[in-house]
């Protein structure tokens, strides 16, 4: 094999290997992003899931909870007021008969999170034992004391955007992502 053959190999090779980074460069943050996205969903849906547990324990407590352990208790053992209306309000002879309304309590548990696993709300996704952080307390607004809750991704894939919902400086329920 003579020198030319050989620096055409080489140059091959090279050819092959340039390329190979040319599509690792546009290829590596297409599949971060799509890492990403798939576990900020999975953090979303479980921050949606921990708003839905705080609405419903402020409603039935009269402010937020401010440990996972009294979240996670009220989640599996509480149980929620539902209104249930007998008749039609806009129907006017329902109205004639009258309009009842019955409160009923029903659990948690089987209501809002069957078959989901209460005892992972404080876990962050993908992140083996990392728990969300969680606050709550009161915030006073215009002489009005408001309860308040945020709960916020302690291990973040991207730490560029760290998800959270609610706030402790306004009465907000949103998520970040909203």
């Amino acid at each position: 094999m003579n020198l030319q053959n050989i620096l055409k190999l080489v140059l091959l090779g090279l050819i092959v290997w340039l390329t190979y980074e040319t599509i690792e460069t546009v290829a590596k943050p297409l599949r971060f992003e799509k890492e990403r996205d798939r576990r900020y969903a999975a953090v979303i849906d479980r921050l949606k899931q921990i708003r839905t547990a705080q609405v419903t324990y402020r409603e039935n407590n009269g402010e937020f909870a401010d440990t996972w352990e009294k979240l996670l208790q009220y989640t599996k053992t509480g149980k929620m007021k539902i209104t249930k209306v007998i008749g039609n309000p806009d129907d006017s002879a329902d109205i004639r008969r009258g309009i009842r309304y019955e409160t009923i309590l029903i659990s948690v548990a089987d209501s809002l999170f069957k078959n989901y696993p209460i005892d992972s709300l404080p876990f962050v996704p993908y992140a083996d034992t990392a728990r969300f952080i969680l606050r709550a307390g009161k915030v006073k607004k215009s002489n009005l004391e408001l309860n308040v809750f945020e709960v916020e991704d302690s291990a973040p894939f991207d730490t560029r955007k760290v998800l959270r919902v609610g706030s402790m400086v306004d009465a907000n329920l949103s998520g970040n992502w909203e």
